[in-house]
């Protein structure tokens, strides 16, 4: 994104998604790496999800509580 200067509005209309969808993206790319490695683990399945965004939410808004302690 920074490298080829893209906005996040810029990014999300070239691969065909919202601004938020790509804000969420990004959100993941600063968990630890544990964690990513955990919801990883979980798979992923197209019939029905394992794991929602609404779920993710929920770890992201753990996860940033757990550092502003």
């Amino acid at each position: 994104m920074v490298r080829d200067d893209f906005s996040r509005k810029q990014l999300a209309a070239r691969h065909g998604v919202s601004s938020d969808r790509v804000t969420q993206w990004l959100c993941l790319l600063k968990m630890p790496e544990q964690r990513l490695y955990e919801i990883a683990a979980l798979g992923d399945c197209w019939s029905r999800p394992l794991i929602t965004e609404r779920m993710l939410r929920r770890l992201r808004r753990r996860y940033d509580q757990g550092r502003s302690s």
